[in-house]
């Protein structure tokens, strides 16, 4: 399966090394590089670490993409991994990695007779301004994951980080007084919600599924139901962290393993250790159900549906 990694300082020395081995410099950023200037690469890869990832194919790089806020993307494989449909997955986990960046439209900037990227390009359903040699395609980053999509894992993890991400585009634009005000009988607010939902994360995926020594997997053990509580030292960017850290935790963890894998903890006694793959899909439906309460909670709060 091919995933994104971010780019850090040993991914950097990872790339180099690929380049350096198994790629042809002319496809490799920064454009011009040559195999004996190592530091330049080095020094461009870290500039720019914030638009790059890894394109890891099960636990091995094989190539860079790169999605910068404003939406440019490109990438550039190695020799070994040409030919196997890395390019067209590696191009469909930017376009799912595009919401998180606030991105709702992909443009890659190509040539007429770079066969490969507009085949690439063309599969992932871009459409196409050419000028001269030129091609500039644009691809519109879609609501859902991409509707070709047809193995079980890649979809089910896809339609997980569409309903984190809503969860996300849901808060956003409310004010402090709003995140922490509850429009519904049962008194919780949208900032407790994503509260909620990272000791979701952190609970299902390192404390039951892991094993982790979590100390607090139901958040402070001083305040009643904890986690749907916004506690006095609480903020909306430390809770906003915490989410993100653990989904980004949670899709480390499943991507390390097997939908047949089982939990080193059990929900219930009674009951047998959950399969990854349960527990995958019982995440997916409580998002579901947790999108649609902030659904109604947003428009309660100022009108606005259908984000």
């Amino acid at each position: 399966m091919i995933r994104l990694r971010r780019v850090d300082d040993a991914a950097v020395e990872r790339l180099l090394g690929l380049a350096v081995a198994d790629a042809d410099p002319a496809d490799v950023m920064p454009p011009g590089w040559a195999l004996d200037r190592p530091d330049e690469f080095r020094e461009f890869y870290r500039g720019f670490a914030e638009d790059a990832y890894e394109i890891v194919l099960d636990d091995r790089t094989v190539g860079m993409a790169r999605l910068t806020a404003k939406g440019e993307t490109g990438m550039w494989i190695a020799r070994c991994a040409r030919g196997r449909g890395v390019g067209l997955a590696a191009l469909r986990r930017v376009i799912e990695e595009a919401p998180r960046r606030g991105v709702t439209t992909i443009v890659a900037d190509t040539t007429t007779g770079n066969v490969a990227a507009m085949t690439v390009l063309r599969k992932a359903g871009a459409t196409f301004e050419v000028d001269g040699t030129r091609v500039y395609a644009r691809i519109a980053v879609p609501d859902e994951p991409s509707p070709d999509l047809t193995d079980t894992c890649e979809l089910l993890l896809a339609y997980l980080d569409h309903y984190r991400d809503a969860v996300l585009r849901k808060i956003d634009g409310l004010s402090e007084d709003e995140l922490r005000t509850s429009r519904l009988p049962s008194g919780w607010t949208p900032l407790a919600m994503v509260k909620h939902l990272a000791h979701v994360e952190l609970r299902w995926l390192r404390w039951c599924f892991r094993g982790e020594d979590v100390e607090r997997p139901y958040g402070n053990p001083d305040v009643e139901r904890a986690e749907w509580v916004v506690e006095d030292g609480d903020t909306t960017d430390g809770i906003r962290a915490f989410y993100l850290d653990e989904c980004a935790r949670s899709r480390e963890i499943a991507a390390e393993s097997a939908l047949t894998d089982r939990a080193v903890r059990g929900d219930r006694p009674d009951a047998p250790r959950a399969t990854l793959a349960w527990i995958l899909f019982h995440l997916l439906q409580e998002y579901a159900r947790h999108v649609g309460h902030l659904d109604i909670a947003r428009e309660l709060s100022d009108g606005v549906v259908g984000r």
